[in-house]
């Protein structure tokens, strides 16, 4: 069982620095010849985990009186919400604009603003941070908005190996619709870690994770399971594709230029 982790009031900002002790240098350039990568992401086997449903005590007034939390969404042995990211990319393409949206009863999400660099700011609503799965990275300052009129209290694990390790807990604090509150975690929190998860010790259904990126050459597989990479420059890296129920799968890869290179994962439990 994670740890649980959520204090947000209405802003917090939070950077995540040094991660693996290394800074995240990647220059914005124009990409010739660019490639892209396509694929999808199947499951066979027994589904390692069931939806839990919670009765909400804590404000069901706004998050409703029971929620669901689904980790792991499987149709036709199609894969969402899985994170592909390419390692080994230090130039090319800006970080992409994106917003995703959570589904179901909550409407929290990640707003990427994308350019130079990530600016993921993660607006929580209807007692959701956003999707399960999304990205981030380290060296980033990102800002939290709470649009409930209920507090919630915001704790960050990193997650190193299989273990889910305790970054920092920030104080439970009332701050009213302007009030801003800046948080900085030390380097050494997340030295190796390959995630980020977001949790609230007042709504157990709240959980949310991260994976860490270093390059805007990621995607996370959608309803039917597929992905896409563009603009990818032409070489040789390590493309990866991780889910905090499944597990992380990698395969190497060379991309050639103005090419169009199907990888797919599979995932068997």
């Amino acid at each position: 069982m994670w740890p649980r982790i959520c204090p947000i009031a209405w802003f917090s900002l939070i950077t995540l620095s040094g991660f693996a002790g290394v800074g995240f240098a990647y220059d914005v350039v124009d990409v010739k010849n660019g490639a892209t990568i396509t694929g999808k992401v199947a499951f066979t086997g027994t589904l390692p985990h069931v939806p839990r449903r919670f009765e909400v005590r804590n404000g069901p007034e706004v998050c409703g009186p029971e929620r669901v939390l689904t980790k792991l969404v499987v149709r036709e042995g199609r894969v969402q919400g899985v994170v592909i990211a390419l390692e080994g990319v230090e130039k090319g393409k800006p970080f992409p604009s994106h917003r995703e949206t959570a589904t179901g009863q909550g409407r929290g999400a990640f707003q990427y603003a994308g350019g130079h660099a990530m600016n993921l700011g993660v607006q929580l609503e209807k007692c959701s941070f956003g999707p399960f799965t999304g990205v981030i990275r380290a060296d980033e300052p990102v800002r939290f908005v709470n649009h409930d009129p209920i507090k919630h209290t915001l704790h960050t694990y990193s997650l190193k190996g299989r273990k889910a390790n305790i970054m920092r807990t920030m104080h439970t604090q009332s701050l009213r619709a302007q009030g801003q509150t800046d948080k900085v975690f030390p380097a050494k929190k997340l030295r190796h870690a390959s995630a980020v998860v977001l949790t609230c010790d007042r709504h157990d259904f709240m959980e949310n994770w991260l994976y860490m990126v270093k390059n805007p050459y990621y995607a996370i597989s959608g309803e039917s399971g597929n992905f896409e990479i563009g603009h990818v420059p032409p070489g040789d890296y390590t493309l990866v594709a991780w889910h905090p129920v499944l597990g992380t799968k990698k395969q190497r890869v060379t991309v050639s230029a103005n090419g169009r290179l199907p990888v797919d994962f599979e995932f068997v439990k």
